[in-house]
């Protein structure tokens, strides 16, 4: 599945790695929206084939503000484009699905603390043999051969895990960038009167109006 996919099924503007996408999904919908406007303001007649034809506008400097529109958000949504296909890259070159930065935090903590459940087996089994024999020594008790395989096994999993951990922080390592760089942008889609706001000349304007 794509991150468009993802972002399709849950758009999530917190999520570092979706908000991107998400804002891919927003520009798509502006982009229509100035479509609209066109439309609204053609002079539309048939032809002698039957065939519409646009005459002119109604306003034609509407038109020109939603065609400039158009062309800015359609640059925007190149940089977008170019951003999420790196991503998508990434796991590509990791072997692994496209997913959102929050699973990929998830799976490296698990990856992290990999054998739990193995030492919690342990811990049972050796209270058990202590339930069992109090005057067991801890040389006796972790002579026991189920006690000592299982210490091999969460020994090879927190190894494997440690690998893996380390594997999937570099694919988030090159995430990173990429998410910060189109979160610049995301945010001119997602929120624009936050920029207008926050712009210096923007609230000097405001202030002298």
């Amino acid at each position: 599945m794509s991150l468009l996919e993802l972002a399709e099924r849950r758009r999530n503007e917190r999520d570092l790695l979706l908000k991107v996408p998400t804002a891919l999904l927003r520009l798509d919908e502006l982009i229509i929206e100035q479509q609209d406007i066109i439309r609204e303001q053609s002079i539309i007649s048939m032809n002698e084939l039957g065939i519409p034809e646009v005459l002119g506008f109604r306003d034609a400097t509407e038109v020109e503000k939603a065609q400039l529109q158009i062309a800015s958000l359609n640059d925007k949504r190149a940089q977008l484009e170019a951003l999420i296909n790196e991503a998508e890259a990434a796991f590509e070159d990791f072997g692994l699905p496209a997913m959102s930065m929050e699973l990929l935090d998830e799976r490296i903590r698990e990856n992290q603390d990999k054998a739990p459940e193995i030492a919690l087996m342990i811990n049972r089994i050796a209270r058990k043999l202590l339930g069992e024999n109090p005057a067991l020594t801890l040389p006796e008790l972790f002579a026991n051969e189920e006690l000592q395989e299982l210490e091999g096994k969460r020994s090879a999993a927190i190894i494997e895990g440690a690998k893996e951990a380390e594997r999937l922080i570099k694919l988030k390592d090159r995430l990173i960038p990429l998410s910060k760089e189109g979160s610049s942008i995301a945010d001119d889609i997602l929120h624009p009167y936050r920029k207008m706001i926050t712009d210096p000349a923007r609230i000097s304007e405001m202030r002298s109006a």
